[in-house]
């Protein structure tokens, strides 16, 4: 009888041991900001528009540079209504918004798309780049582990994120994004006055 009542407290400490382990142990999200390798692809187009652009191609890259620049801002002003939104209602982190991140992942498979479209046109090292980028994004997006684009993303798939590393990472971003932007309209400026002469 003794020797039972021991047993089944030891029992019971090791089992308190353990979920305090486990709830010790919060999840650790895996982020990768693809926003720096958009930013630095978008800058070699810009620098590099003599080596791929043709009279033939000029209409068509124009097009598919102002659909990417449009995907883009749309991405970019949903990400900013939602990290506003969790700001705004001073949601806490771990609770899930499985709707919000398909959100996402929608204007961000849009933008992949549109960057294959870039990349059937230029020179074999920019799609290159493109390519691999690309791939990496559909990789964070759809591969097996768990790993998302941002904080944001990582917030709304139920990660321990602070509302500190919310705001840090939601500025750069939207900073990167907004360069990307500007600079594919250089770059269509640039197409526009080729096509002039």
């Amino acid at each position: 009888m003794v020797l039972n009542k021991v047993l089944s407290k030891l029992a019971l400490f090791f089992l308190l041991i353990l979920s305090a382990n486990v709830f010790g142990q919060s999840e650790k999200a895996t982020v990768t900001d693809v926003t720096v390798d958009m930013l630095a692809w978008v800058k070699h187009l810009n620098n590099d528009v003599d080596k791929y652009y043709s009279r033939e191609k000029g209409e068509a890259l124009n097009q598919h540079f102002e659909w990417l620049k449009q995907d883009l801002n749309n991405y970019m002003k949903t990400r900013k209504v939602l990290s506003d939104s969790l700001f705004r209602n001073n949601i806490t982190p771990g609770k899930k918004d499985m709707n919000d991140l398909e959100i996402l992942k929608v204007k961000m498979g849009s933008i992949m798309e549109r960057m294959r479209g870039v990349t059937d046109l230029v020179s074999p090292d920019l799609r290159a780049e493109g390519d691999h980028l690309n791939d990496e994004i559909y990789d964070i997006l759809y591969g097996q582990k768990i790993r998302f684009l941002s904080n944001l993303e990582a917030f709304l798939g139920g990660m321990d994120i602070s509302k500190r590393d919310l705001a840090v990472d939601g500025s750069q971003s939207y900073l990167r994004l907004e360069e990307c932007i500007n600079l594919i309209a250089v770059l269509q400026g640039k197409i526009d006055k080729k096509m002039k002469k």
